[in-house]
């Protein structure tokens, strides 16, 4: 009897073969949570989304303590760094490049005219004081043609340094408003060249709006598209996190070379190399949409295009239509703030 009982037992030797029970998306996503390492949640994030882009649905469900929503993930991914970025470019620029240079030549010949009209002057009035002390009657003066009495020679140099006096205020004046105008300029200039890549970072996170409408009208009866506004900004940051300093540090190389001392490189390369230069960020631009794209069509569960480059790619045409238009959208009015500053600032004399 006890024989016949330990044989109905069951038991297992091979652990496989215990049943276990299956885990949820959401469990899945807290589980891969925690499985990262390191302490930073903003790295965690990024992996357990760049892992994971078919589980993010289930994001809201999972509530993983640590897990920032959407667009406070993309302000603390994009939009901190692209701030501390352009802080430190106009800091560094707004007085550096061909402008400051101009100034301090500026400068320089204000002070050497200075010296130079001080030292007609100081002549003139050495010349006064000589001929009010002198026991003759007549002089002879290099802008007179005839010889002079005491009166005559003393109005003549009076007169002339009354002019010299005018000139040189003039001429301080005239350098002071080119100073001023310059200066101005410089300033715009640095505002506009280093607050130009924030306004990129904006646009791409802004962009989220246009993608998540434009996604929803294209797959409306996608259940999760009501989804892909959140998803895009997922997306863009976990994707863009490090390839967000790249696409900084050429926007301010771009736009800040010559402030940066490098106008002499600027000027050697020419025309040609910023044309390749630009068309090489663009093309940089595209292949990040690219990814961005191929992980929302993960999040959403649909067939992605053959081509990902191709004309078929409906939400990478709505990631880029929607970026342009957005940067255009803060650029236009950003650029016309600086000109008007540059405006305001160059009438101050």
């Amino acid at each position: 009897m006890l024989e016949t009982d330990f044989q109905d037992e069951p038991f297992y030797d091979d652990p496989e073969q215990v049943e276990r029970p299956e885990l949820t998306p959401a469990d899945q996503l807290r589980q891969q949570w925690v499985n990262q390492p390191g302490p930073i949640p903003l790295i965690k994030q990024k992996n357990v989304i760049d892992q994971n882009a078919e589980l993010l649905p289930w994001a809201g469900m999972a509530a993983i303590r640590g897990w920032s929503w959407p667009f406070a993930f993309a302000v603390q991914g994009l939009l901190v760094v692209s701030i501390l970025a352009a802080g430190l470019n106009w800091y560094s620029t707004r007085h550096s490049g061909k402008l400051e240079d101009d100034i301090l030549r500026l400068q320089q010949d204000v002070q050497t005219e200075t010296q130079r009209q001080q030292g007609i002057m100081d002549a003139t009035q050495a010349e006064i004081a000589r001929i009010s002390h002198a026991r003759a009657h007549r002089f002879l003066l290099q802008m007179a043609d005839r010889p002079l009495s005491r009166q005559e020679a003393l109005q003549m140099l009076n007169a002339s340094l009354d002019d010299t006096r005018t000139s040189l205020e003039q001429y301080k004046q005239r350098a002071a408003n080119r100073e001023t105008e310059l200066r101005a300029r410089e300033g715009a200039l640095a505002l506009a060249n280093s607050g130009t890549p924030l306004i990129f970072t904006l646009a791409l996170l802004l962009a989220a709006g246009g993608v998540g409408s434009g996604v929803r009208r294209a797959y409306s009866r996608n259940p999760q598209a009501r989804n892909a506004g959140d998803f895009y900004l997922y997306f863009a940051t976990a994707e863009g996190l490090y390839l967000n300093f790249a696409f900084l540090a050429l926007l301010h190389f771009g736009l800040s070379s010559t402030a940066w001392g490098v106008s002499d490189f600027s000027a050697a390369v020419g025309p040609i190399f910023w044309a390749v230069f630009w068309v090489g960020f663009y093309s940089f631009l595209l292949w990040y949409f690219v990814r961005v794209a191929r992980d929302i069509y993960k999040a959403l569960q649909l067939r992605q295009p053959a081509n990902p480059w191709g004309f078929d790619n409906t939400i990478l045409f709505k990631i880029h239509n929607s970026f342009v238009l957005m940067f255009l959208a803060l650029e236009i009015p950003y650029l016309g703030a600086c000109y008007l500053l540059y405006h305001v600032g160059s009438r101050l004399i």
